[in-house]
C-alpha cells in the first residue's frame, strides 16, 4: 500500500494523473492479436486476412451499436464517411489506428512507454528522470508528435531553459534523455514519422562553463566528522566514516556483503564486486580497497552487527533485488549537516576530497584513479598483497596531513 501511494504522489507531483491510464499502443495491439490481424493485414488480398479483418470490423460495428441511438448507427451503417469512429473506446480507437497504419503518439506519451520498454518501471530515478524530461520539454513547447517538432523549435526550447536560469549541463541531460526515449519508442513501436525527430545534433552554447566544482571537506571537518558519534542508526555513521576513508560511492558501500570484507590479512581490505544486488558504475569499478582509519572500524562494527548476509541491511531491498542508495545517500547528508552545519558539503564530496587528499601525500595518478574506481592500470598482479599495501600506504598517509582545500 505504502508503494502504491507513493507512486501515486510521485504522478501528480509531475503533474500526472494519480492513476495511469492503460497504454494506448499496448491496449490497440493487443486487441488486435485478438483478431489474429496486424498492420499487414490491412491492404492484403488474400482470404485469410479478408476473413480476420471482416470479424474485427464486425466487432467495431457491434461496439458502435451498444454504444450509440438507433438512428445514429442506421445512419452509420448507410453512410462510411460519417465520422463516427470517434466515438468508439479507446482501445478499438488504437487498434483501428494502427491497422491503418495512422496510429501516433503525441511526446507526452512517450515517458510512459519509454518506460516499459525499458523494463524500469521500478526503479524510481529512472521514471523520475524521464518524466523531468517530458516536463522540461513541455515548459517550453506545446504537446506533439516528436516528429513534428522543427529545428528552431529545438533551438527555442533550449534557449528558453538557459534564459531561465537552467545550468547548461542540466539541459544537456534532459535533451539526452528526449533523444533517447524518441528514438527507442518510435524504433519499438515502429513510428516511422516520428524516427527522424529533430532532437539530435544539437547545440548547448557554452556547455559546462557555468558549472560549479564541488566542494571539498577541509581537513578540521573530517576531523569533526572521524570523531563523531550516533547511538541511534548507527549504520549511518558506519556508512559516513566508511566513505570518508575510502572514497566509495554511496551505491558501493550500500551493496556489501560480508563476504566482500577481508579482515584476516596483514592489510585488511574489501572487494567491490557486481552482485544482483547493486551494478557497478564501470568495470573499473571492480576493484580491491585497503581499509584504515575509520572505514576499518566502522567495517567491523558492522560485522559485528551483521544478521545477514549485507553489511547495511537497512539499505538493501530485498523485494526489488537493489539497493537504497538514494535513501542512504540523504541519510548521511543529514547527519553531516547536523554536525557541520547547513554550508557543508555532501556525502559525494568524499570521493573529490580523497582525490584532494591523495595528491596532496604525492600518491601517483595511475593509483588514485584504481581507487577510485576509474581505471585499472597498476600491474596483472591486480588485487595481490603488494598491490593492496601500496594503496593503503597512501590512504594511511593521507589521514593525519593537512591539505589545501578546493573550492
Amino acid at each position: 500500500m505504502n508503494k502504491k501511494y507513493e507512486i501515486e504522489f510521485d504522478r501528480l507531483r509531475n503533474g500526472l494523473p494519480k492513476e495511469p491510464e492503460p497504454l494506448r499502443h499496448q491496449s490497440g495491439l493487443e486487441l488486435l492479436r485478438r483478431f489474429g490481424i496486424g498492420p499487414e493485414n490491412f491492404k492484403a488480398n488474400d482470404v485469410s486476412s479478408d476473413e480476420r479483418r471482416d470479424a474485427f470490423y464486425d466487432h467495431l460495428a457491434e461496439t458502435l451499436q451498444k454504444s450509440m441511438p438507433k438512428e445514429d448507427y442506421e445512419k452509420f451503417y448507410f453512410d462510411e464517411d460519417a465520422d463516427v469512429y470517434s466515438k468508439l473506446p479507446e482501445s478499438e480507437k488504437v487498434a483501428l489506428e494502427l491497422l491503418r497504419g495512422e496510429f501516433a503518439l503525441k511526446a507526452s506519451e512517450y515517458s510512459d512507454e519509454y518506460i516499459r520498454l525499458r523494463g524500469r518501471k521500478e526503479d524510481k530515478k529512472f521514471v523520475l528522470d524521464a518524466r523531468n524530461a517530458i516536463t522540461f520539454l513541455l515548459q517550453g513547447l506545446p504537446d506533439k508528435q516528436p516528429g513534428a517538432y522543427k529545428r528552431h523549435e529545438v533551438r527555442e526550447l533550449i534557449d528558453h531553459h538557459l534564459l531561465n536560469g537552467m545550468k547548461t549541463n542540466s539541459v544537456d541531460r534532459r535533451m539526452s534523455t528526449l533523444r533517447a526515449m524518441f528514438n527507442k519508442v518510435a524504433l519499438e513501436l515502429e513510428l516511422d514519422d516520428d524516427l527522424n525527430h529533430a532532437f539530435r545534433d544539437y547545440d548547448i552554447p557554452h556547455l559546462g562553463e557555468d558549472a560549479k566544482d564541488r566542494e571539498d571537506f577541509t581537513f578540521e571537518q573530517l576531523q569533526d566528522l572521524r570523531i563523531a558519534e550516533i547511538k541511534r542508526s548507527p549504520e549511518v555513521l558506519w556508512l559516513m566514516h566508511l566513505m570518508l576513508d575510502t572514497g566509495l560511492r554511496v551505491n558501493e558501500c550500500c551493496g556489501l556483503r560480508a563476504l566482500d570484507i577481508v579482515l584476516d590479512d596483514q592489510q585488511p581490505y574489501l572487494m567491490l564486486q557486481k552482485n544482483p544486488f547493486r551494478r557497478l558504475k564501470t568495470k573499473s569499478s571492480r576493484r580491491f580497497v585497503p581499509l584504515v582509519g575509520v572505514a576499518l572500524k566502522a567495517v567491523m562494527d558492522a560485522l559485528d552487527s551483521a544478521e545477514t548476509e549485507w553489511l547495511f541491511p537497512n539499505y538493501i531491498d530485498v523485494e526489488q533485488a537493489k539497493t537504497k542508495n538514494t535513501s542512504a545517500s540523504a541519510a548521511v547528508n543529514k547527519r553531516i549537516k547536523v554536525l557541520l552545519g547547513e554550508d557543508a558539503p555532501t556525502c559525494h564530496s568524499f570521493r573529490h576530497t580523497m582525490q584532494t587528499k591523495l595528491r596532496n601525500v604525492d600518491c601517483p595518478r595511475d593509483i588514485r584513479d584504481e581507487l577510485g574506481g576509474w581505471s585499472r592500470t597498476i600491474s596483472d598482479q591486480y588485487g595481490s598483497t603488494a598491490d593492496i599495501d601500496a594503496k593503503a600506504k597512501y590512504l594511511k598517509a593521507s589521514i593525519d596531513i593537512r591539505y589545501r582545500k578546493i573550492v
